[in-house]
């Protein structure tokens, strides 16, 4: 939680001075390019040992990242340092990730199949996903046969699951809880070997389509 709450506020205070300088793109790499370098076992020890002199460490640092990232995205890593964050990198990299994604109105969805969509399949999916959430998507997708057929996507905290391994518990839970009640009305719709397989052979299209209204029979006079 303390952890968070640093990230947050060091990305927020490098976000707004790369967004004044119109840097951000290039700003969110550098951090990027910070984590990693602190990611490294001999250099991260170095930064991180109490007994070797601060003068040590920044010109080792200074060495590493001079002629990669901008004057302030290296004032950064000598702050991290100087307050002894080093561990707290990776955070702030997670942290200015969003932040550069809400201010461009934009959201990564983790999109998981039973099988490979095509290009248009994925633009459905894409389109979808836009319509419910109102931000420009980003679709990082990955092939899962678990999930036998329908979609699974993650954007941040929310999960759509309309994938048939979820429909199929479901529908256990519907039957047990009507088995448990005694009631005769828990049948769904498509039933039995038959509606599975087209359940299944419609994948992501079928979890895509809109519901059409079904037209009211005709009344006679």
């Amino acid at each position: 939680m303390l952890k968070g709450a640093i990230a947050r506020r060091y990305a927020g205070a490098i976000f707004d001075i790369a967004k004044k300088e119109n840097a951000l793109d290039r700003t969110l790499e550098d951090v990027h390019e910070i984590a990693r370098v602190f990611a490294n076992r001999k250099l991260s020890f170095l930064l991180r040992e109490p007994k070797i002199p601060a003068q040590r460490k920044e010109t080792a640092l200074r060495r590493a990242l001079t002629s990669k990232v901008l004057p302030m995205s290296l004032n950064l890593a000598l702050l991290i340092v100087q307050r002894e964050l080093v561990e707290v990198m990776p955070n702030v990299a997670r942290e200015l990730d969003q932040l550069v994604l809400d201010d461009k109105n934009q959201a990564i969805a983790e999109v998981t199949t039973a099988g490979p969509l095509d290009d248009a399949q994925l633009n459905r999916v894409k389109q979808a996903l836009e319509l419910r959430t109102g931000k420009h998507i980003i679709l990082h997708t990955k092939v899962q046969p678990q999930i036998l057929g329908g979609i699974i996507a993650r954007i941040g905290d929310q999960v759509i699951d309309a994938s048939l391994q979820q429909r199929l518990a479901a529908l256990q839970h519907a039957l047990l809880a009507g088995v448990a009640t005694g009631s005769a009305e828990f049948f769904p719709e498509v039933s039995g070997s038959d509606g599975l397989a087209a359940a299944n052979s419609n994948g992501a299209d079928s979890m895509l389509t809109p519901p059409h209204d079904e037209a009211e029979p005709s009344k006679r006079p």
